[in-house]
Formats: C-alpha cells, sequence, structure tokens
C-alpha cells in the first residue's frame, strides 16, 4: 500500500476541530502507585497481529518493540513513521481480560521524539480519518527525552545500557479495566515544524491479565415442574420442619 493511501490527508490538525488538549488527561494529584517488571504483559500481547497505519518499517518489525528483558536495551530496529509524524499501532491482548497499570516507552530524544500520544481501549476503528477529532479514553504529553543517537549519521550503537531514556507513563487503573486491545497514536514531536518522523526503540506495557473461559455455559431448567418428582422433597423438608 502507498503512503498516500495509507495515510490520507483529511487530517485535523490544531484547535480548529473543537478538541483541546485536555482531553483524556487525568487532572488528580493522587500519587501514581509504582509497578514492577513482574507486571509486565509481554506474554500477554497477540504481538503477531499487532499493527500500524502510516509505518516506515517492514511489518515484522512491530513485534520487537516489544522486548524481552534480555533485549530491553537494544536500539535496533528503530520503527518509525512514514509520511509524517503521526503514527497509529494497535496492540491486541490474547484471549484475556487486562486492567492497565502504565505503558513505557523508549524513544528517540533528539529529532524525533513523540510528544502528544492518545490512547483508546477496545477500538479498532481508529485511523487518520477520526484519531485528531475523537475524544480519546486518556491522553499523555510526552517529554522530550530519549536515546540521543540518530540512525541516519551512522553512530547509533546495537544497545545502549542506559535507563534514563525510558519513560513510565500511569494509567488510570479504573479507566483502563477490561481492556481486549490498546490503540496508540502519536499524534505530533516535539520538532515538529522541523522534522515529518516519530521514531520508537520500546514498548512495554503492564497490568494485571485475567484470562477469560472458553468452556461454554450450560444452564438445565424445567419447562414445567411435575409434583410427583417434588414430593419426597416436599415431605422431607415438612418433617424438618416439624423437628
Amino acid at each position: 500500500m502507498s503512503c498516500e493511501d495509507q495515510h490520507l490527508n483529511s487530517h485535523h490538525h490544531g484547535d480548529d476541530d473543537g478538541h483541546h488538549g485536555d482531553h483524556g488527561h487525568d487532572h488528580s494529584h493522587v500519587a501514581p502507585v509504582p509497578t514492577n517488571a513482574a507486571q509486565s504483559l509481554l506474554s500477554k500481547i497477540d504481538t503477531p497481529h499487532v499493527t500500524a497505519l502510516n509505518l516506515a518499517n517492514p511489518p515484522e518489525d512491530l513485534q520487537k518493540l516489544f522486548k524481552k528483558p534480555q533485549n530491553k536495551y537494544e536500539l535496533k530496529p528503530v520503527v518509525a513513521s512514514d509520511c509524517d509524524s503521526q503514527l497509529i499501532i494497535n496492540i491486541p491482548f490474547l484471549n484475556g481480560s487486562v486492567k492497565l497499570f502504565s505503558l513505557i516507552i523508549r524513544t528517540n530524544g533528539d529529532k524525533y521524539c513523540p510528544k502528544t500520544i492518545k490512547l483508546w481501549k477496545n477500538d479498532k476503528n481508529i485511523d487518520f480519518d477520526n484519531a485528531s477529532t475523537k475524544k480519546p479514553t486518556f491522553q499523555i504529553e510526552h517529554p522530550h527525552v530519549g536515546v540521543m543517537y540518530n540512525e541516519d549519521d551512522g553512530t547509533m550503537p546495537e544497545s545502549l545500557d542506559s535507563d534514563i531514556e525510558f519513560v513510565e507513563h500511569f494509567l488510570p487503573r479504573h479507566i483502563f479495566t477490561g481492556v481486549q486491545s490498546l490503540t496508540v497514536f502519536v499524534e505530533d514531536i516535539h520538532n515538529n515544524d522541523d522534522e515529518d518522523e516519530t521514531r520508537l526503540h520500546y514498548v512495554e506495557l503492564r497490568g494485571e491479565f485475567t484470562e477469560l473461559s472458553r468452556d461454554p455455559v450450560i444452564t438445565l431448567y424445567e419447562s414445567a415442574a411435575n409434583p410427583a418428582d417434588h414430593k419426597n422433597l416436599t415431605v422431607s423438608g415438612s418433617q424438618a420442619n416439624i423437628l
């Protein structure tokens, strides 16, 4: 699919769409509950079916954003947007229901760092026709922090053992319950006036996973009660009451 076909020219930018920057923000000042590596949902993500719109990479590179702990510091492949800085990633979970705690991302901090990130739960119909106008489940303002190497100049190492570029965004747990898929929309970047590309190195989701039962529910019922079938039960009950 061509860049023009995939990323339509009908985007709505700026404030003329009636939606301003506060949609989806959590304005509470309650301290977030810390998470830990044991709460990683890596094994619960249906990684072969993660998809993206406006992706410059081969589709199989998307899976490599979700790294195992031993590969956490690897910088390549760098997942990048194609026609401009906007990128939509749809993340489905396996047969289960998720309560999301946080989103951790490692981005490029030099020229291609995401700024506004919108999230939707259980909405696989998000595309570039509606992503800028549809109210998100939650909105994130990502800081200008990330890896200070660029793949273009050939200086980027294969791995960088540093934790400072990983940013954890805590999500409102009471909102992100019953999640079966998460859509991530990078709306713009910090250098939006000078650059037209988003670059990501790492994505991690943390939370709780509850597997959905595949067993059928069988309900037994009587279409009409037969008094003869209940005679002994009635007598026994009467005797019990008398005693």
